[in-house]
C-alpha cells in the first residue's frame, strides 16, 4: 500500500482520491479547509500547499504527488507560481512523482486538432502560466506527467456545457451556446481525467516525464 498526496479537492482531486482508496492505496488529500471525500483510507489534511517546507512534510514517503488545485482563473498570474513551485519543490525534495492536472491553454492559437506533440506556444496570460508550469518542473528534473483536459463534462465539472447546455436539454428547452456550434469540440469527463492522471502517475514510477492530451 502506496501513500498517495493529492493538492486540491475539485471535482478532479477527490476522485483521484476515491479512486486510489477504491484500490487500496493510502491516500492524503492537501487543502486550506481541510475538505475532501470520507473513506478510511483518505486522510484530510488542513494545510496551506504554497508552504514548500509544510507540503514537502507532508509528502515524504508518497509515491505521487498530484497536482489537482485550480485556482479561480483570474487569479492564475498570482496564485499559480508560489503553488506550482512549492509542488515542485516538494517533489524534488522526496522524490515523488508530480502528477499535474493539466489543460490546453498552453498551446496557444491553433489551425487544427490539438494534440500533445504541440508546442506550447501560448500568447495569453493564463496559458502563458501553465506553459511555464510545465516546462519549469521539466526543467527541475522531477519524474513529472501532465493530463490535459479540455472543457469538463461530469460529476462536479463547472463548464458552458454543464452549466448551460445539459440543464437546458433536461428541460426539454432550446440550449444556447456562446460559440461556434458547428466547430469541432471535445469535452472531456472528469472520472477519465482522474483515471488517466492515476495511470499516468503509475506508469512513471520507473519512466521519464510525458504528457498526454486529448484533441480538441
Amino acid at each position: 500500500m502506496a501513500l498517495h498526496v493529492i493538492v486540491g479537492a475539485g471535482p478532479v482531486g477527490r476522485t483521484v482520491a476515491r479512486q486510489l482508496a477504491e484500490r487500496g492505496e493510502q491516500v492524503r488529500i492537501i487543502t486550506r479547509s481541510g475538505s475532501g471525500p470520507e473513506h478510511p483510507a483518505i486522510e484530510r489534511v488542513k494545510a496551506d500547499a504554497t508552504d514548500a517546507d509544510r507540503l514537502s512534510e507532508l509528502t515524504t514517503g508518497a509515491t505521487v504527488l498530484y497536482n489537482c488545485a485550480n485556482p479561480p482563473y483570474h487569479r492564475w498570474p498570482i496564485d499559480w507560481p508560489p503553488l506550482a513551485d512549492a509542488m515542485l519543490s516538494a517533489a524534488k525534495a522526496t522524490d515523488a512523482v508530480l502528477a499535474i492536472t493539466g489543460n490546453l491553454y498552453g498551446y496557444g492559437p491553433v489551425d487544427g486538432p490539438m494534440t500533445e506533440d504541440l508546442p506550447l506556444a501560448a500568447t495569453t496570460r493564463k496559458g502563458q502560466v501553465r506553459a511555464k508550469m510545465w516546462n519549469d518542473a521539466v526543467a527541475a528534473g522531477v519524474r513529472v506527467t501532465e493530463a490535459r483536459a479540455s472543457d469538463y463534462v461530469g460529476p462536479g465539472a463547472a463548464s458552458v456545457f454543464s452549466a448551460v447546455i445539459l440543464p437546458a436539454m433536461a428541460k426539454g428547452r432550446t440550449a444556447r451556446m456562446p460559440a461556434d456550434i458547428d466547430l469541432p469540440h471535445t469535452f472531456t469527463y472528469t472520472l477519465d481525467t482522474a483515471r488517466t492522471l492515476v495511470t499516468l502517475a503509475r506508469d512513471l514510477h520507473g519512466g521519464s516525464s510525458r504528457s498526454a492530451g486529448g484533441p480538441r
